[in-house]
């Protein structure tokens, strides 16, 4: 089952098949009472853009709902976070133990991560289409 994530938002520019949205971001603390007074709480603006064939019907000023996959957040975890952390982990491991070398250790997983973002880099396109948003007048 696939379960959407949604998030209010206002229009802040629209063109060429694409509507820039400006949300503002707060944390799950901010329905603590005292999130005022507290450093922890995370407030943030965010632009997301999003890709649809109907932009012309969006207008700077319109509040909008932008809607994306909550699958898809797994997966950005994953690709971001995990995968990198598999890689150095398991390069130092694997070097350390069959080579002694520390030196070999510390440099090679640094040539991997590049390797690896290099490679995500170049499939940005793929991964744009795969983690596009949805968007509805509100």
């Amino acid at each position: 089952m696939n379960q959407i994530a949604t998030h209010d938002g206002k229009v802040i520019a629209t063109g060429d098949g694409v509507v820039k949205v400006e949300m503002h971001v707060v944390s799950a603390c901010s329905s603590c009472k005292a999130h005022e007074k507290c450093s922890f709480v995370d407030k943030d603006d965010k632009i997301v853009e999003v890709e649809t064939p109907d932009w012309k019907d969006y207008h700077e000023g319109d509040t909008v709902v932008v809607s994306v996959n909550e699958g898809l957040g797994l997966l950005a975890v994953l690709l971001a976070y995990f995968l990198p952390a598999v890689i150095i982990i398991g390069a130092v491991v694997i070097l350390s133990h069959f080579t002694g070398s520390e030196l070999l250790a510390a440099m090679v997983p640094i040539v991997l991560i590049a390797i690896y973002f290099l490679l995500l880099y170049k499939l940005h396109d793929r991964l744009q289409r795969k983690f596009s948003f949805g968007i509805e007048k509100k």
